[in-house]
């Protein structure tokens, strides 16, 4: 447990994260950012619970590929605007007291599954090969980072009437009453009994099956010859649900209602199986008022965290201008360099 909250401290010290080509030092040089140097080591440990999940739910291939190389990029660039930060709060003469420090890692040990337990709190830490200083650094480095976002959001609390109304419009969608739809679907699995099938003939036949219904194909009745889920039978039909119904798979009922009504989504695959869906008869719920007074309270909230992310990447570009931060590849060759610029 306590290696779990480890790797989130490290992680919640990062803004809001894949395997390399080439092998890696564990702890080599990944990027030095005003002096301070960001290792391998700290990119594995901020990517870690995430890539996990990538590689257990994604199936091996390009857009699994994807994923890690663009987990591994924002959690780098997190790592950098963390250094960022932690600079700027140096640079200010930015302290956090020791007592400050206690009261939150005695929060920490309250809660569960120490629940006050000192003792299992040091023995737990001691197995993770974690220090007490070392996690007294991590956790103040954490306070300094939310420190200072906190400044950067201070002064915004009032939100005017137009950009009210224009985050209202900009998320209208979320505004509505529930929406229905009929949904069919067909279900191709990717292992058979038959050893001679492989997952590329199956993969091959959803295309087919999808082309199918793009010239014109009726879908409920290549459900019936092709699908081998439950509702195959009548179609693939899944019956009317909302968006809130617990009917259908929380991904396939986001696909699923994502579709215009009366058309056929791309082949959707997870580690089992392809699947097509077909969204018929979609109604959409109706819009809700902005005079609502709890519509009009959550646009209020949508708009502010709007204004207060604008206000804090605004910040941290004008840091990035001012700042040193160099890039290094997986053999140590500079890739980036920004130094930072001459006083004015």
């Amino acid at each position: 447990m306590l290696r779990s909250l480890i790797l989130i401290t490290a992680t919640l010290i990062l803004s809001p994260a894949t395997k390399s080509a080439e092998p890696r030092a564990f702890n080599s040089l990944v990027a030095v950012v005003n002096g301070q140097v960001i290792t391998e080591s700290e990119v594995q440990q901020a990517t870690s619970n995430t890539r996990e999940i990538i590689i257990r739910s994604q199936p091996a291939g390009k857009e699994r590929d994807k994923m890690l190389k663009s987990l591994r990029k924002n959690a780098l660039e997190s790592l950098v605007e963390r250094e960022l930060i932690l600079s700027e709060f140096v640079k200010l003469g930015g302290t956090i007291k020791d007592t400050i420090i206690d009261q939150d890692i005695e929060k920490i040990i309250e809660r569960e599954p120490f629940n006050g337990n000192r003792d299992k709190f040091i023995e737990d830490l001691r197995k993770t090969g974690m220090t007490m200083k070392k996690f007294r650094d991590m956790r103040q480095k954490i306070i300094a980072v939310e420190m200072m976002r906190s400044s950067q959001a201070k002064g915004i609390s009032v939100v005017t009437p137009q950009k009210l109304t224009e985050t209202y419009q900009k998320h209208k969608d979320k505004f509505r009453e529930e929406t229905f739809a009929r949904i069919r679907t067909i279900m191709i699995p990717k292992a058979t009994k038959d050893p001679i099938i492989k997952i590329e003939d199956q993969r091959k036949l959803i295309t087919e099956i999808r082309s199918k219904t793009m010239k014109g194909e009726d879908f409920a009745e290549l459900a019936k010859e092709h699908s081998k889920d439950s509702v195959s039978d009548s179609g693939g039909d899944r019956g009317i649900i909302g968006e809130k119904s617990i009917k259908l798979r929380n991904d396939l009922k986001t696909a699923a209602f994502a579709l215009d009504s009366g058309k056929v989504s791309e082949v959707l695959e997870d580690n089992y199986a392809f699947y097509l869906l077909k969204a018929e008869n979609k109604k959409l719920g109706q819009s809700k008022s902005l005079n609502d007074p709890i519509v009009r309270d959550e646009v209020n909230k949508l708009a502010l965290l709007e204004l207060r992310k604008s206000a804090y990447e605004r910040w941290i570009t004008k840091l990035k201008k001012t700042a040193s931060i160099r890039q290094f590849d997986s053999k140590g060759n500079l890739i980036t360099k920004f130094q930072k610029a001459p006083s004015e």
